[in-house]
């Protein structure tokens, strides 16, 4: 079983992410730790100075007031009451050396009293507690505040840190989906390009949307293409050109044979040399026949340039009709207005013979040949032979296929026709039997027309 390959745009968003994601966890912990430690640290100082406020007020106090007079002290923390809710007041004790409670504020709580440190500030009960006295007072205050408020405050800035981080990773996410989207379009475009490429077309891959990164591999794909262009062109130059230099010692040879055959009496001779010919003749139709495949695969078959390819389907028709000039053999339709293509004319003349050619090899009946070009850019071929299965209509497509005939043939026509085809944006289709019969065979070319003005 293959394996699926990794897509591009996922392992790039999952690297993008993730880094994105540790970072992220990361900075709302240093972020957390931070804050918590200073605004503990502003908190705790805040306390302490409270402390020490009350200690020294309370202590100017007690010097200024007869000890009966005790509870009459004013309570240094009075203005908080207008500033805070209830529940977050700060709460004190106004300690004497004996440890006897002289002054408390009014919500104090005496097990939050108890649960103090001489030694350092603790966090007890849901308060933050602390001890403080000076060196020219025996007397210590014992202060707390609620962490309820503090504890909001941090939890509101991670909250705040945490959403931020979120919202900045959405967007950093939705920043790379589009880009590494869009890098991947263009690799896929660059892929789409390579598969136009074949044997008609070698031409350098179109990089105006490559990415840098990219133009090494490019470069490489193009100096191997020119390399198989050049060795593609020479072998269909060497196959013209042999092609071309056949046909004059064929004919050459057929004339001799002719002339040969012309002089002699005996009649197995004369057989003999008629066999030569029909044997060169043959072979003149098969130089013929790869001299077509040779344009076909050298890039014959569009233009760049309308033109009207209706005269030459009708020259290509009546020549027909000179050569079949019996209505019982032959039924024509000519062609009807201007067919307007960039189809090269030779192209449209070598499809058209390729199939009438093909048709007569496996004509019957009557008529044995029907050519309708009455529809605008269409030309059907039909005749007339026993109904073809699919696996043989199948195989009349490869080279050098030559169907259920004994006539002298290739098997290259429908090749040809093919490769014209594909070229110049014209469709084959063949069928058997023809539409509507239960006999025959037909293919239909359609060539790409259209009005330019």
């Amino acid at each position: 079983m293959s394996r699926r390959p990794t897509s591009l745009l996922n392992t790039l968003i999952t690297s993008l992410l993730l880094p994105g994601i540790i970072a992220a966890v990361l900075g709302v912990v240093l972020v957390y730790s931070l804050v918590k430690e200073e605004y503990d640290e502003l908190h705790d100082i805040a306390l302490t100075s409270k402390a020490y406020l009350v200690l020294q007020v309370l202590n100017a106090q007690n010097d200024g007031l007869d000890p009966s007079m005790a509870g009459n002290r004013i309570d240094p923390l009075f203005f908080e009451t207008s500033l805070l809710p209830e529940d977050e007041l700060t709460m004190f004790w106004f300690v004497d050396p004996s440890g006897n409670v002289i002054l408390r504020s009014p919500r104090a709580d005496d097990d939050v009293f108890f649960a103090r440190s001489e030694e350092e500030l603790v966090t007890a009960l849901g308060f933050r507690i602390v001890v403080v006295d000076a060196p020219n007072t025996p007397f210590k205050v014992v202060a707390a505040t609620p962490m309820r408020e503090r504890n909001e405050a941090i939890t509101d800035v991670v909250v705040g840190v945490i959403a931020g981080f979120l919202l900045l990773g959405a967007f950093v996410a939705l920043a790379a989906y589009f880009a590494v989207n869009r890098a991947a379009k263009v690799v896929a475009g660059l892929s789409a390009e390579i598969a136009t490429k074949d044997a008609n077309d070698l031409s350098p891959i179109d990089r105006r949307s490559a990415f840098a990164e990219i133009e090494p591999a490019i470069d490489t794909i193009d100096k191997m293409m020119a390399r198989l262009d050049a060795t593609i062109a020479a072998e269909r130059e060497f196959a013209t050109n042999a092609a071309h230099e056949l046909r004059t010692p064929a004919a050459i040879s057929i004339s001799h044979v002719q002339r040969l055959r012309a002089i002699l009496d005996d009649p197995k001779a004369v057989q003999s040399a008629l066999e030569i010919e029909n044997g060169l003749k043959r072979l003149t139709r098969l130089i013929e026949r790869l001299l077509q495949m040779s344009r076909a695969q050298s890039g014959l078959g569009i233009n760049s340039d309308y033109g009207d390819i209706a005269p030459v389907v009708t020259l290509l028709l009546s020549e027909l009709r000179a050569r079949m000039p019996s209505p019982e053999l032959l039924v024509v339709s000519p062609p009807r207005g201007v067919w307007f293509s960039k189809v090269d004319p030779d192209a449209v003349g070598i499809i058209l013979n390729n199939l009438i050619d093909n048709a007569l090899k496996h004509a019957q009946g009557s008529p044995q040949l029907a050519v309708d070009a009455s529809k605008t850019g269409t030309i059907v071929v039909s005749n007339d032979c026993a109904a073809l299965s699919a696996s043989d209509l199948e195989s009349l497509k490869q080279r050098f296929s030559r169907g259920l005939t004994k006539s002298e043939g290739f098997g290259l026509g429908l090749t040809i026709v093919q490769g014209l085809c594909k070229q110049s944006g014209s469709t084959l289709e063949i069928t058997s039997p023809m539409p509507g019969k239960a006999r025959g065979f037909s293919a239909a070319v359609t060539f790409p027309v259209d009005d330019p003005f």
